[in-house]
């Protein structure tokens, strides 16, 4: 019997045997991946002798190691989605590794606040190209019975970047004074420890980005809009203020950039009077750029390619697995980026002993979390569609409870096994959660709905996780009261998942492309055996 391949796909994309070039592309992107997280989450183990060195109180630092990167990855990452759908995949991702390694690098050169704001800034713009290009880049090259495995191997790499953050970092950060004496750079002993981790965190993504360039990229027979330059151009100005608003009225007119100019006054109000309240400026404008940004190219997604849409921002199910992936990534990440500052504050340990600990203890305990994630749910979604959604939610009841018990122990070998035991079981959706993005819509769409679920998720667990704990920290005194404060999100996050649970047995590939060609999608091809 000839196999049988999904709306779209092609018999190379759904073999009997998986080529090796599948593998081959699989450990580069993977390999990435690892080094986005690794320069994402390497401010974690810095964060005390950033905030010595500069000066910075627990909100700038929340802001320095969320906000700042994540907004402007989101922003970016709105134009990724559609230019990987669009350009040549592997070619805007290896820019991307090159320049979020690149901005890396440059946060060595940080004296204040404001510069390594800007330089993290960077990181995020150079980053907003992975998940996009990377998740669909995976989804062409393996077939859909083998997707939740190969998404849960390239999210490996998010856990061993993670590891290798704390464990590299902390290392350098305390045996700089002196290593430095052996490093054959005049001047290497007068920089400081976090600038020399860095600097020594940004230099292999260089390298990586040209063996990105030699993956077999698997053919696309969609056309682009506009040759590539006015494309990219074209992507940039729906999601960049104040560009937006010219492209609003090209899809909309005056009454779609009346509405749009509505919108931007609204998130403008709410986010001048948290400014108010609270003082932090940079916080709340940077806020306001991503949520305007994201809900203006959800606007001009509904004028202009309403199949996109109708599947993404236009699905509830979408919006509420979004949602509710997004409340408890808050929890979870504000909690684990705030890990390492806690341990340091409460226990008696050196940022070398902190960052191996930890990093040992994510990397093994993530790994076999999200492996057992991915193998779970291609299992139990052949007998049930909304296993991604059950494995999500019991990932987050674990965190509730766990990130609990981590804050009431008061001897550093409970605290490490309490933070093993949360790094295994609160990593568990990940690789399902990816597949079932993919699964959700059709294949021309799969970077954009992966940007789209992945940015959101982003914008409120990075822009807002760490800022939010470090602000309660500043107001309250306790760090513990700080992140404590994030697991009320979880919740309301469990409220949406059964919202899309309920919905998701409706969401069949029939139905996924009847929906689409409903919102104007052209009737797809019958493919013969």
């Amino acid at each position: 019997m000839a196999t049988i391949a999904e709306p779209g796909e092609s018999p190379e994309t759904n073999p009997a045997t998986i080529p090796k070039s599948a593998y081959y592309a699989l450990a580069l992107l993977a390999s990435a991946n690892l080094l986005n997280y690794l320069d994402r989450n390497i401010v974690s183990i810095l964060a005390e002798a950033i905030k010595a060195d500069l000066g910075l109180d627990d909100a700038q630092l929340g802001f320095i190691m969320g906000t700042a990167f994540a907004v402007f990855y989101a922003v970016i990452g709105i134009a990724m989605g559609r230019i990987s759908d669009g350009l040549s995949r592997k070619k805007v991702m290896a820019f991307g590794l090159a320049l979020w390694s690149g901005m890396t690098a440059l946060g060595a050169a940080a004296s204040n606040f404001l510069v390594l704001a800007i330089a993290r800034i960077g990181v995020g713009v150079g980053e907003a190209a992975a998940s996009p290009c990377s998740q669909s880049l995976l989804a062409d090259i393996f077939p859909q019975r083998r997707r939740g495995i190969a998404m849960s191997v390239y999210l490996t790499g998010t856990f061993v970047g993670g590891a290798l953050s704390m464990i590299i970092g902390g290392y350098i950060l305390q045996n700089w004074p002196t290593a430095c004496t052996s490093v054959p750079v005049p001047g290497a002993c007068d920089i400081a420890g976090w600038k020399a981790a860095l600097l020594i965190a940004g230099f292999p993504g260089l390298l990586l980005a040209l063996a990105i360039l030699t993956i077999r990229e698997p053919s696309r027979t969609e056309a682009r809009e506009a040759p590539p330059f006015r494309f990219i151009v074209g992507e940039f100005a729906n999601a960049l203020p104040p560009f937006t608003l010219a492209s609003v009225y090209r899809a909309g007119g005056a009454a779609g950039l009346a509405n749009n100019v509505k919108l931007a006054a609204a998130i403008a109000a709410a986010c001048g009077a948290l400014v108010w309240l609270t003082g932090d400026v940079a916080q709340w404008v940077a806020v306001a750029i991503g949520l305007y940004s994201i809900t203006t190219w959800g606007q001009i997604q509904s004028l202009r390619d309403r199949p996109l849409f109708a599947l993404t921002f236009g699905d509830p199910t979408f919006l509420a697995a979004m949602g509710a992936s997004a409340l408890f990534a808050c929890a979870g990440a504000g909690s684990t980026i705030w890990t390492v500052p806690y341990a340091i504050r409460n226990f008696d340990l050196t940022p070398d002993k902190v960052g191996l600990y930890i990093g040992v203890i994510n990397l093994v305990g993530a790994i076999i979390g999200v492996l057992i994630g991915g193998w779970l749910a291609d299992r139990w979604k052949q007998r049930d569609l909304r296993a991604p959604l059950w494995i999500m939610g019991i990932s987050a009841c674990c965190n509730l409870v766990g990130i609990t018990i981590l804050l009431s122990v008061t001897n550093v070998e409970a605290f490490l096994f309490t933070r093993f035991a949360l790094a295994i079981l609160g990593s568990l959706w990940g690789g399902s959660t990816a597949a079932m993005i993919q699964d959700l819509v059709i294949p021309r769409m799969r970077g954009s709905a992966a940007g789209t679920f992945t940015l959101v998720s982003i914008v409120i667990s990075s822009g807002m996780g760490p800022y939010w704990a470090g602000k309660i920290s500043v107001i309250s005194g306790s760090l513990t009261a700080g992140i404590l404060s994030l697991l009320v999100l979880i919740p309301l996050g469990l409220a949406l998942l059964v919202v899309a649970a309920r919905r998701m047995p409706n969401e069949t590939t029939a139905a996924r492309m009847a929906r689409a060609v409903a919102a104007g999608e052209p009737e797809p091809q019958e493919k013969r055996p």
